[in-house]
Order: C-alpha cells, then sequence, then structure tokens
C-alpha cells in the first residue's frame, strides 16, 4: 500500500494497494475528480505520479471513469448513473498515465476505478497458470442469477474477478443486494464499477454503477434505471489485491 505522490490534474492525494513483480504489477484505487479544474482541462494526458515501482514502464490496461446522475420524477429518485471505459499504462516508475475523458464535463464529479494488471512491456514471458473456478452465489431465494461466464481465478496476492448478471426475482429488482460469493477469497475489501444497462438521458454512454466486495459478500445499494434493458448487459471486470497490504512492496 502507498500514497501517490502528485498527480498533474488537481486529485487529492491517492491511495493504492498494489502487488508488484519484476513483470507485473497489479494496482488498486479508486479516486475522484473535478472535471472543470484547469489543470484537468489543460493536460492532455493526465499522470499520476508514484513511489518507483518494480517496472519501468507497461503495456496498456483498461481502467473505468463513472459520473452519477440522480432525477426526480412523481417524487421518487432514478439513478442515469454512467461512465465509460479508459486506456492507462505506466509511462515510468514514478508515472501512471491515463487517458482523459472525452467529455463528462458538465456532470460534475468523476469517480476513477483502477484494478488493473499492468504487464512489463516487451519483457519476455515468465508464465504463471492459475485455475478458473465457476463462480456461485449464495443468495436468499436464488434472487440473483448469473451468466454462464462468472467466474474467478485467484492466487496467493490478487485475483481476477467477471461476472455476468443475468436476471433478477422481480420482487428485488429495487431493493439492496447482498450475495455470497461461494469459495472466493475472503480477504479482499474493495468497491467496484459495475458498467451495463442502458441510459436514457445520456446515450453516448452505458449506465454504470457500483458494488463492493468485502469478505466474500457481495453488496450492491442500487442499480442504474435501465440495468435490465436488453442489449446493455451489465458485468464487473476486475483484478482485486488481496490482504489488508499494509506493507508497501515498491522495489
Amino acid at each position: 500500500m502507498f500514497y501517490s505522490t502528485g498527480n498533474n490534474f488537481g486529485a487529492d492525494r491517492i491511495l493504492f494497494k498494489s502487488y508488484q513483480t519484476d513483470n507485473y504489477v497489479v494496482l488498486n484505487a479508486k479516486f475522484t475528480i473535478d472535471p472543470m479544474d484547469v489543470r484537468y482541462r489543460l493536460n492532455q494526458n493526465p499522470e499520476i505520479y508514484v513511489p518507483a515501482l518494480s517496472i519501468d514502464r507497461s503495456a496498456v490496461a483498461g481502467i473505468f471513469c463513472r459520473f452519477e446522475e440522480v432525477r426526480t420524477f412523481s417524487g421518487r429518485n432514478y439513478r442515469y448513473d454512467g461512465g465509460t471505459v479508459l486506456k492507462s499504462w505506466i509511462k515510468d516508475r514514478n508515472t501512471i498515465c491515463i487517458e482523459k475523458v472525452p467529455g463528462f464535463y458538465e456532470k460534475g464529479a468523476l469517480t476513477f476505478y483502477i484494478q488493473a494488471l499492468y504487464p512489463m512491456l516487451n519483457q519476455g514471458s515468465n508464465t504463471i497458470k492459475g485455475t478458473r473456478h465457476q463462480l456461485t452465489i449464495g443468495a436468499p431465494d436464488n434472487f440473483l442469477r448469473l451468466g454462464s461466464d462468472s467466474f474467478f481465478v485467484s492466487f496467493e496476492h490478487w485475483a481476477f474477478l467477471h461476472m455476468e448478471f443475468y436476471g433478477c426475482s422481480y420482487a428485488y429488482r429495487d431493493l439492496p443486494w447482498e450475495v455470497t460469493l461461494v469459495d472466493f477469497p475472503q480477504d479482499i475489501d474493495a468497491f467496484v464499477p459495475v458498467p451495463g444497462g442502458g441510459n436514457q438521458f445520456n446515450p453516448e454512454c452505458d449506465g454504470m454503477g457500483e458494488c463492493r466486495i468485502r469478505e466474500g459478500v457481495f453488496t450492491m445499494e442500487e442499480r442504474v434505471i435501465g440495468f435490465w434493458d436488453t442489449g446493455h448487459d451489465p458485468f464487473l471486470y476486475a483484478f482485486l489485491v488481496r490482504g489488508d497490504n499494509e506493507i508497501d512492496v515498491n522495489f
């Protein structure tokens, strides 16, 4: 675990969980920016400055960016949160670059989720093999159903998680969700974006909500109003660092 040493777009200090080796790095962070900040608007390539990482440059990895939007109709609130996927990469041992968001300036605060694995660029392979486990859940009344391509791969220091949301009992569609991720590592605690779902008032993007994975339990308080729209299949995709990660493992 470490804190960023600065950035060029006006964000506060950013806390990272990390697992680092000589040919790849797994990073987890969540932070919020003001897209109207002049420092963000003037920089073509937002950069985060960090203590020395174990690799000096990486291939491109995807991260997520999300805005929140609530609209009220007939006295009831509806969520039209949305977002997009952005490129990110390790430029050098002390710099992480992120792609600039195309738009969303009028949406207020933007939240970024870095839950990615960065492989060393132009590095010879040193492959490690993991076992794919079909993801099953424990849910009251079996109210939530996952797609067949829901799975996880677990290593000693990190895990990869992919969830597809297939269906939900009608009585639970507007309620908070809490389900157990069977056999998933218990030593992970992270807020994870859930992209997908239609977005009537933001047709340039899909919906994007947020869930929490903690001690093998998935919770999600709310969903976007178009969560189950046809052709906008919601999912979860994250590389997650295990453990409390209190020791700085920087090389």
